[in-house]
């Protein structure tokens, strides 16, 4: 399966919202986040089927070491896999597929 990474707009934000608050606390960890996430979108284009459907048609993959899900789905007919959100795990789940 050959699909490409399509980020939605919202998804650079909500990396961008953690990278500060992880820089906060130390550079270092700020670094380690972005190369975890960086990891998982490696990992989902590998085998983009491989983690559950949550709701609708939306999969979702933790990082390591962060408590953080990517939320994504596949578009079988644009060959794409599309990521719409990065969410701390800690906050109230919503429905990212609208976004």
């Amino acid at each position: 399966m050959n699909y490409s990474i399509v980020h939605k707009p919202k998804v650079f934000w909500d990396i961008d919202d953690a990278v500060v608050y992880y820089k906060a606390i130390s550079p270092k960890l700020a670094k380690q986040f972005v190369f975890r996430f960086k990891q998982a979108v490696t990992h989902i284009e590998r085998t983009p089927v491989g983690f559950q459907i949550k709701y609708r048609e939306v999969r979702t993959l933790m990082l390591k070491q962060f408590p953080y899900k990517i939320h994504y789905f596949i578009d079988n007919d644009n060959k794409q896999i599309v990521i719409l959100a990065v969410v701390n795990a800690y906050r109230k789940p919503m429905d990212y597929s609208n976004r």
